[in-house]
């Protein structure tokens, strides 16, 4: 694992993945505490921390705060290999770990997710902060996977509500792909593609028989600080979207 080169990688296109950063007995592990959850903890949660897909399945699309209910996922943000790649990315400042969200993108149902940027709505100042995904089966462009557009991560673009629960916010305007050519990110079980708080991204939805499961980890600098008042707004704009859809 060449650190230098991931660092650079990732300044450079506001993403990088990185291979095998989780034995395959880790990501065993990693399925069982998420089915366990899903079929214990999940049917407990409040609106806005599960959210599921529209069709007749119901499929979980979406849960947050996984790390609020679980020791095992709670303990996850500190692993050690995450850590130490944090260290080559941000060498100024300690990595604080922030939330831990799943992302279903469950076979023949999983839907779109609009194309975004993440601190649109995280509100970090300065932008440092970024989503650790880990793979937990292979994804592809069959079946979803994630769409990062390379470089896009220097300035925060204008957004608008999408009306997309789970995903409230997107692009005002499509995406350049001449000034940010995309990339799909695909990926193996283990694998994990670090993405930058400010890089857009999005995936089609997923109409293939194979789900594409990922975990994700919010980080956050020690010298980055949450813009209060912008991060109250975005809160109040969710209780409103979520007593709409009671």
């Amino acid at each position: 694992m060449n650190l230098q080169s991931i660092a650079r990688d990732f300044d450079r296109d506001g993403f990088v993945v990185v291979r095998d950063v989780f034995t395959k007995e880790q990501v065993n592990q990693i399925e069982r505490e998420l089915q366990s959850y899903i079929t214990t903890v999940a049917p407990t949660l409040d609106a806005g921390e599960v959210y599921y897909e529209d069709s007749a399945q119901r499929p979980v699309k979406a849960m947050h705060g996984l790390n609020r209910h679980s020791e095992f996922f709670n303990n996850l943000r500190s692993d050690a290999n995450l850590l130490n790649l944090l260290r080559a990315l941000w060498p100024d400042g300690q990595a604080i770990p922030e939330n831990v969200s799943y992302f279903g993108k469950p076979a023949r149902d999983g839907s779109v997710t609009p194309a975004h940027q993440d601190n649109f709505f995280q509100h970090w100042e300065p932008p440092l902060a970024l989503t650790v995904t880990i793979s937990i089966d292979p994804s592809t462009p069959r079946n979803g996977a994630l769409i990062c557009a390379k470089g896009s991560h220097r300035k925060l673009l204008p957004h608008h509500y999408s009306g997309v629960m789970g995903f409230s916010m997107t692009l005002d305007d499509p995406i350049d792909t001449e000034q940010f050519p995309e990339e799909h990110l695909c990926l193996q079980p283990g694998d994990i593609a670090i993405l930058h708080i400010a890089v857009i991204h999005r995936s089609e939805p997923n109409r293939s028989d194979d789900s594409r499961r990922q975990l994700a980890i919010g980080y956050r600098s020690s010298l980055a600080r949450k813009n209060q008042e912008a991060a109250a707004r975005h809160k109040r704009m969710l209780e409103e979207l979520h007593a709409k859809h009671k």
